[in-house]
């Protein structure tokens, strides 16, 4: 039996408890949640902390088999800047992918990740998760336009591949609004409504792809036409991406909307009327990497309970680190409280990917794992520059 306290406690569900204590069993399951009321009293074998207890972070959105980029691309102002460096500095990697995607393992696990929902185009980071102390939900990530026949085929083996090593959890997912033909996206729903499973989709991540549907020929458009893609390949709506693609989102399946920078209050009120099961991830370090700008949170206010928080990957970031993005977060929104922020790092996240009666809130009888947040301003609740993290358990 293992007791601990610190100055708060966060339970996950948008509380703290004061000098509570937890008292959890040699596996790490919890077995007493103790609320002092704040005035903690002399207990035997209590280990005490200066800082803020909280579940293990689920991060909602990373790409695992991308680290080798880790340091190659250069900072862009647009989306259609970034996949031209990765699609001409790919190849330039000389070292061993799978080394690169098992340091990133552990960077996550040192950072206090306890579940990650990662994007997977290949096999490539499965061997890495079967063996890994964080449970991972895989979006197997389809695009294309022809063929998509052939293109389902590959990623349902690249899925079954996942489930022979027991590398966990499997969904096929669309990419983004302008990668996906109609046909393609329309055999993704109907995967998903029959297997209810998950979906989580790059959303509104550049301003270029909102105008696309508007059949506007920006540097997107040039890009994706080198590529041999044509407006005749997405549909023409007049409309931003994610009202023109909503009809092939299903409806009742949980579904991640990742970047959302260029989200607009009608497309919030759009997914709040036809996609109750939404989750709006954000990734505020990559979007500040890719394009300079971050998505208006404030617009989000009234979505408290369905936001998340994603590192992206290391071909966008220089760091996977879910107390990083929440300190970007908090530095440009000044508003939000510690408690939010807490909040959809852990327990929203964990409903996200369904997995909120194993992680995300302390309970009886669950094992989120437990993060010590530390070198905060405690008597405001608020992070500062210094802030880390430590994982106790």
């Amino acid at each position: 039996m293992r007791k601990i306290s610190a100055s708060y406690i966060f339970t996950g569900k948008g509380e703290f408890l004061k000098n509570g204590i937890l008292i959890f069993d040699n596996k790490g399951f919890i077995v007493d949640i103790l609320d002092t009321n704040g005035k903690l009293t002399e207990t035997q074998s209590l280990e005490q902390y200066n800082g803020i207890l909280c579940p293990g972070f689920v991060n909602a959105h990373c790409h695992l088999e991308l680290s080798y980029l880790r340091g190659m691309l250069d900072k862009t102002q647009n989306i259609a800047g970034f996949i031209k460096q990765m699609l001409q500095k790919k190849n330039n990697f000389k070292g061993n992918v799978f080394e690169e995607i098992l340091r990133a393992d552990n960077e996550l696990t040192i950072n206090g990740i306890v579940a990650c929902g990662d994007i997977s185009n290949t096999t490539d980071s499965f061997v890495t998760k079967c063996n890994s102390k964080i449970k991972y939900y895989n979006f197997i990530e389809v695009l294309g336009f022809l063929k998509h026949e052939s293109i389902i085929e590959k990623a349902k083996q690249i899925a079954q591949s996942a489930i022979l090593i027991n590398a966990g959890l499997t969904s096929i997912s669309p990419h983004a609004s302008y990668s996906v033909s109609p046909n393609l996206f329309s055999k993704i729903k109907q995967i998903a409504e029959e297997n209810n499973s998950i979906i989580s989709f790059h959303n509104q991540e550049s301003i270029e792809e909102n105008d696309l549907f508007a059949n506007k020929k920006n540097e997107l458009y040039l890009l994706l036409q080198n590529l041999g893609i044509t407006s005749e390949t997405f549909p023409i709506t007049g409309k931003s991406s994610f009202p023109s693609l909503i009809s092939y989102l299903p409806s009742k399946n949980n579904i991640l909307l990742v970047h959302n920078v260029f989200t607009k209050n009608e497309d919030i009120l759009l997914a709040k009327k036809y996609l109750p099961n939404r989750f709006w991830v954000f990734c505020p370090k990559s979007n500040l990497y890719i394009s300079n700008t971050l998505p208006n949170i404030e617009l989000f206010k009234n979505e408290n309970d369905k936001i998340c928080i994603g590192t992206d990957s290391l071909a966008s970031n220089n760091s996977l680190s879910i107390i990083d993005e929440l300190k970007v977060l908090q530095q440009n929104f000044p508003q939000i409280s510690i408690s939010n922020l807490l909040q959809w790092a852990t327990l929203n996240g964990a409903k996200a990917l369904q997995i909120q009666n194993e992680f995300g809130s302390f309970e009886i009888g669950k094992k989120p794992g437990i993060n010590l947040i530390y070198d905060l301003n405690l008597p405001e609740l608020k992070f500062t520059k210094n802030t880390k993290v430590k994982k106790i358990s």
